[in-house]
């Protein structure tokens, strides 16, 4: 018999969402990242050098002590600088580094091996709706915060 939890959305997300950051974290453990490391990195790729910790704190909706830990193990590990900010000395901006930027390639190869462990077996078609499926699941859950 199943689990009594098996015929819920929610069970398998949480599921997929446990076995994906694992498969993550171990494909990074060789380069001295964790997933939630590079969540932070992503959104310095993504949308630029110099955002305050407060931006990036709402950005990634996690605590701020959270982020805090996050920064330092990066600050630590080279991928990151932080600088006052020039209009406000008590806020700090974050900033790759050269080896922070370099890691970026590294992760898009993870995250492409990870999508196609994730696509086995599926048509195009089947991806498709999963997408599709997947972006409404997002909104309704984004809807209800």
């Amino acid at each position: 018999m199943g689990h009594p939890f098996s015929g819920y959305i929610v069970y398998w997300n949480k599921r997929i969402y446990r076995d994906l950051n694992v498969m993550y974290d171990r494909k990074l453990a060789p380069y001295g990242l964790t997933s939630g490391q590079v969540n932070v990195l992503e959104q310095l790729w993504t949308l630029g050098d110099g955002m305050t910790q407060k931006e990036l704190h709402e950005r990634l909706g996690i605590r701020p002590a959270s982020l805090t830990n996050l920064l330092n193990a990066l600050v630590e590990g080279g991928w990151v600088v932080r600088k006052s900010d020039p209009q406000d000395a008590r806020s700090k901006r974050i900033y790759l580094t050269e080896a922070g930027l370099a890691q970026s390639k590294v992760c898009m190869e993870i995250i492409t091996e990870l999508e196609n462990v994730v696509r086995q077996g599926m048509s195009p078609e089947e991806i498709s709706l999963m997408l599709v499926w997947m972006q409404k699941n997002h909104n309704n859950v984004s809807n209800e915060e």
